[in-house]
């Protein structure tokens, strides 16, 4: 979802990798799949499924520390037996079709990077894309966040035109954010809260000072963003649909990631797929 402070992460992650195994090289960090901007340069495909937005996306600690992007829930192509991503379904169900994927979504994007993203997305008149974006922006949202709520929800309405400009046919997903008030209850009961603290991570949220109502403030604005997704992608109803099912008190201990305790691990990656899947255009 985030990551608002990449060299303590990197640090701590180094010296966790040294621990286990001094042998470990810089490989065990991940290769992503290679990500073109010039689509002159790129083989012709019948269909390109895309995937644009943050961390989840990039499948940060999945499986290796940092971006594990061949094992994303959405244009992952290394398995179906690992993640079975939508890229993949679409695979099976339109064999005779040759499908290309994207994935422009980078670890600690906010919503105003994603419209760079959903530009750059654009380039190559995708088919299908899948948009999950604003996990980043609450952990940076102050309690009165009308304004940035404002923006949000303009970035998010320029994502979604600026895709469909490109492919008038375009058929878009965008998730809801998952429930990171869940996964925080999850967490805490699972010795989570030193790693949160050492990483830095969403410290609006998980912090280990934050008091009730400071957590019940951030449920507030979670929710509100949620609802600013689900508001505009009803605008386009020919073009987009919205998956708020991982919204719901759906995600276990057991798909979040041990490197961090706070992004999807394989397992997780694999259900947020399923439960996007079933909500969006080819189910």
């Amino acid at each position: 979802m985030l990551d608002r402070n990449i060299r303590v992460h990197l640090n701590s992650l180094l010296v966790t990798l040294t621990i286990v195994s001094p042998l470990v090289s810089l490989d065990a960090f991940g290769s992503d799949d290679s990500v073109s901007s010039n689509p002159s340069s790129e083989q012709k495909f019948d269909f390109i499924a895309g995937s644009i937005g943050d961390s989840i996306t990039a499948a940060m600690d999945a499986k290796r520390p940092l971006a594990n992007r061949e094992i994303n829930w959405s244009t992952g192509t290394r398995s179906s037996k690992m993640v079975n991503s939508h890229a993949l379904r679409l695979r099976a169900l339109m064999p005779e079709t040759t499908i290309g994927t994207k994935n422009f979504a980078i670890s600690g994007s906010k919503s105003a990077d994603v419209v760079k993203q959903a530009a750059h997305l654009a380039k190559f008149n995708p088919d299908y894309a899948t948009v999950l974006v604003g996990a980043n922006d609450v952990c940076a949202w102050s309690n009165d966040h009308e304004a940035q709520l404002a923006d949000y929800e303009s970035d998010i309405r320029t994502i979604l035109s600026t895709l469909i400009a490109s492919n008038e046919g375009i058929k878009v997903l965008v998730s809801a954010i998952p429930n990171m008030p869940l996964l925080r209850d999850l967490g805490a009961a699972n010795g989570c809260q030193s790693r949160w603290s050492t990483l830095h991570i969403c410290p609006a949220l998980l912090g280990a000072s934050r008091t009730d109502s400071e957590r019940s403030a951030f449920a507030d604005r979670w929710q509100d963003a949620n609802q600013v997704l689900a508001r505009v992608s009803s605008e386009f109803p020919l073009n987009v649909k919205f998956a708020g099912s991982v919204a719901e008190p759906v995600f276990e201990i057991r798909h979040i990631s041990r490197l961090d305790c706070f992004h999807p691990n394989v397992s997780g990656q694999d259900f947020l797929s399923e439960m996007t899947w079933v909500e969006g255009w080819y189910y």
